[in-house]
């Protein structure tokens, strides 16, 4: 008996590093982020660097308490959506610690100083305001710092990658139940446009998409493919940028967009309540806006040379939509008002706000409530407004 006791401590000592393994493999995550890269985390990321800070809405839409899951992540949620972020701010007094990085603020850190708060994984999108893979010298210092980057997307193919990228975020934190379920949602909610359409063989109106209408004096920088261009399509429009525009984005010289008359028009809107509104800014749509303000911001978009010469503001098909639905897994909401304005009596039943409303209750305890989606009257001339 004495002689079999190394052997049977032995045995027992390889059966519990097993058992341990085992315990520590269980843990471990293997995921297939939107590059289609394989990125392996020792366990559940519980702090994340947000390569764009506007993926904070992302995570709030899967836990109540996003803030304590980021490390840091860049000033664009802040500096493009200032009354988002405002509304974050007050659910969550915490974000006012959490690191940021990029911008030309002296308060603001660099990607080293966000590095310093260890985080477990960095998240980043294909493109826009975000670090991406052009950005050579980011992504080198995350890899030489040994942390693993995953790639979503919100931009690019929306309708396809966002509940993709939801589930893989879920992954990444940990809350797989919690994505499917809003992956699911989302899905279900897209199919209540996409499957009229696949059997729709009516016309399709032209659309005219003025990106950050009213930002600058300029006529008229659009967009032909991915982000609010997709759901355009999915919703059944036609947009008159897709057979001109040589690169993604550009601008169309004002003769061509007057000349195509386009039978809708919709305006993106970057404008701030915060920052205040005057005559010939930009749409102003988001949290805290009310309807006064957000119609007054879009006639007077629609008033601009060039643009008010369009048919489809004499004839009341002007809208503006809230410009930061093109990096936002809230997207869907901005694809049903697109089929109800292009296809208002296919989409008669269609309950956009109730969509939005049910989106909205996932960010409490954030309230976000305001005007994302607006339109005007026919042009009158018994209508000030529209005469200013």
């Amino acid at each position: 008996m004495p002689g079999r006791l190394p052997t049977l401590l032995g045995t027992f000592v390889i059966a519990a590093a097993l058992l341990i393994g085992g315990a520590v493999s269980a843990y471990a995550v293997q995921i297939v982020d939107l590059k289609g890269r394989t990125v392996s985390l020792e366990h559940p990321a519980r702090k994340v660097l947000l390569g764009d800070g506007r993926f904070l809405l992302a995570l709030a839409l899967l836990t109540r308490d996003p803030v304590s899951r980021v490390a840091g992540m860049l000033t664009d949620f802040e500096s493009l959506d200032p009354d988002g972020f405002a509304s974050f701010l007050a659910a969550y007094p915490a974000l006012a610690d959490v690191p940021v990085y990029g911008g030309t603020s002296a308060k603001n850190g660099t990607l080293e100083s966000a590095l310093a708060t260890r985080p477990d994984v960095a998240i980043f999108g294909h493109g826009g305001h975000d670090l991406t893979p052009r950005s050579e010298q980011a992504i080198e210092m995350l890899t030489a710092a040994g942390v693993p980057i995953v790639f979503i997307d919100f931009r690019d193919n929306p309708i396809v990658n966002t509940p993709r990228s939801m589930r893989v975020l879920g992954q990444v934190i940990g809350l797989k139940a919690k994505a499917d379920a809003f992956a699911a949602f989302y899905e279900s909610e897209v199919r209540k446009v996409t499957s009229r359409m696949v059997m729709y063989s009516g016309p399709r109106p032209t659309v005219f998409l003025d990106i950050r209408a009213g930002l600058s004096a300029e006529c008229c920088f659009t967009i032909k493919s991915g982000m609010l261009a997709s759901l355009v399509e999915a919703a059944g429009g036609r947009n008159i940028a897709k057979s001109v525009l040589p690169d993604t984005a550009g601008l169309l010289k004002p003769e061509f967009v007057i000349a195509s008359n386009p039978g809708i028009y919709i305006g993106t809107a970057v404008g701030s309540r915060s920052r205040g509104w005057k005559p010939g800014g930009p749409i102003v749509l988001g949290a805290g806006v009310d309807e006064v303000l957000a119609r007054r911001s879009l006639i007077s978009a629609t008033l601009r040379p060039d643009i008010g010469s369009l048919g489809a503001v004499d004839t009341g098909k002007a809208f503006g939509i809230w410009h930061h639905f093109s990096n936002s897994p809230m997207n869907v909401y901005a694809l049903q008002k697109f089929a109800t304005w292009l296809h208002p009596e296919l989409f008669a039943d269609l309950d956009p706000e109730k969509t939005r409303a049910a989106l909205m209750s996932r960010l409490l305890p954030a309230k976000l409530d305001g005007i994302y989606a607006i339109g005007t009257p026919p042009m009158t001339e018994n209508n000030p407004e529209q005469n200013q």
